[in-house]
């Protein structure tokens, strides 16, 4: 009888046992990022280098495992949940900053580097990185890149796919490909824009070239209290009419104040139904010129209170109420959906009052917060987590959601990204030959689906 060797064991000798974890303790360690979904897969890949992913994916090719791509486990629409089971291949260990080029302001970095380690190694020579999702000191640039994270500052600076100048990224063949300025061969058409934001489904990126800018001298801080949604948001929109364009501007209402009272202790203004946070940044003369004309246009706008101040330490207490609010919510209820939902700016009022109608309706509070500069809006459903028929409402609710969205020439995500949380919402969004269109994409890199399959295009 001829010995036959276990594939498994084979693969861990060849890689490392310390890097393919098999235990169940470790295999539901990598089941869940922050969304509520849960899949547990058959091995974990700590990947320490390219050649690490290269012969995983060889691997699972020939043994038939399907890989799902992971960062640091923080997304929140499940995209490093693996469906599928298969081989959560991890690129955590991969945390190198290769390199910062300060004459062409770049940044060579591997996927498993901390968002705010970017930032703050930039800054050690001057220069910054703007891309700043609320996780950005857990999250990693890989997962950032995957999902195209965006952030506080979007509205001036964008989104990551605005700073990512190349990739190398290891395809479904297992071999090694470069996209955009990593790329020797200067290919037509870039690659770059269908990786970033691909959420892991098309290759598995292993080293990232940024784009960097120089450092704003100054910057300016407000907290605006108002009477209404409607004079919050129409600020807004004379704010940036008047050419100012803030590099921060964030919106909470009543219900994500009333939260955060309730949790602090804060005391608010009477009436107020509204909040802006802004910032705006440049030079100093520019800035002091910014700060007063907002004052101006929130004033006009019966503003019932504004705190302003270029004072860095005094900025932090503005932004204190901001960064209240995760920890007020989870107050509310236990369960809780969180949808980074993106409208027009001048339709955030209409969803606001349309969610307020669906909130009533379903009799779940669904307090919303965001960057309003970008239109891009948190959408809450609060409900109890052991109540099946409070969890039946909230995924009804948040369908009607999803279709006013749609109504209003929005977008599912703004910056949380499709997964698994949104896939099946898709054919709101999308018409069945711009579905198609896109698993074409899929197929023509990833023909046999080993790569994050069950995500972003629903079935069929």
């Amino acid at each position: 009888m001829l010995f036959r060797s276990n594939p498994l064991k084979t693969f861990q000798r060849a890689l490392g046992r310390h890097k393919v974890l098999t235990s169940p303790e470790d295999l539901l360690t990598y089941s869940y990022d922050v969304s509520s979904e849960r899949s547990t897969p058959e091995m974990v890949v700590l990947a320490e280098a390219a050649d690490d992913i290269i012969q995983s994916v060889k691997f699972a090719r020939d043994e038939g495992y399907r890989i799902t791509p992971r960062g640091g486990g923080t997304g929140m629409s499940g995209g490093s949940v693996p469906l599928r089971q298969g081989m959560v291949l991890c690129t955590e260990r991969m945390n190198d900053i290769l390199g910062i080029d300060e004459e062409n302001k770049t940044a060579l970095v591997e996927p498993g580097v901390i968002t705010a380690t970017v930032q703050d190694e930039a800054a050690k020579v001057g220069l910054f990185y703007p891309p700043d999702p609320s996780s950005h000191k857990i999250s990693s640039i890989g997962g950032n890149v995957a999902e195209n994270a965006g952030g506080l500052r979007c509205v001036k600076y964008g989104t990551t796919k605005h700073y990512v100048q190349g990739l190398e990224f290891v395809s479904a063949r297992g071999e090694l490909c470069y996209t955009g300025i990593l790329d020797s061969k200067n290919s037509i058409p870039d690659l770059t824009p269908l990786l970033v934001g691909s959420e892991g489904t098309l290759g598995i990126i292993t080293k990232i070239s940024l784009r960097l800018i120089d450092t704003p001298e100054a910057r300016g801080t407000l907290r605006i209290f108002f009477t209404s949604m409607d004079y919050a948001s129409n600020s807004v929109a004379e704010i940036m009419a008047a050419g100012i364009l803030p590099s921060v501007c964030e919106l909470m209402d009543k219900a994500v104040l009333d939260a955060i009272t309730a949790y602090t202790g804060t005391q608010l203004p009477n009436n107020t139904e509204a909040l802006l946070l802004i910032e705006v940044d440049g030079n100093r003369e520019e800035i002091k010129g910014r700060v007063a004309e907002i004052e101006s246009i929130c004033n006009n706008r019966q503003a019932i209170e504004i705190a302003s101040t270029e004072n860095l330490e005094e900025a932090e207490q503005l932004w204190t109420l901001r960064r209240s609010i995760s920890p007020s919510l989870s107050r509310l209820a236990s369960g809780k959906m969180n949808e980074d939902v993106s409208v027009p700016r001048s339709r955030i009022p209409d969803l606001l009052n349309e969610v307020r109608r669906i909130s009533q309706r379903y009799d779940l509070p669904i307090p919303c917060y965001g960057h309003a500069g970008d239109g891009n809006i948190h959408v809450n459903v609060m409900y109890d987590a052991d109540d099946t028929l409070q969890h039946q409402r909230s995924l009804q609710a948040i369908e009607e959601v999803f279709k006013e969205v749609v109504r209003l020439d929005g977008s599912l995500s703004g910056e949380h990204g499709i997964g698994i949380v949104k896939r099946e919402f898709m054919r709101l969004q999308m018409e069945s030959a711009e579905l198609d269109t896109l698993r074409k994409i899929k197929e023509s890199f990833d023909p046999d689906g080993i790569f994050n399959p069950g995500k972003i295009i629903p079935e069929g």
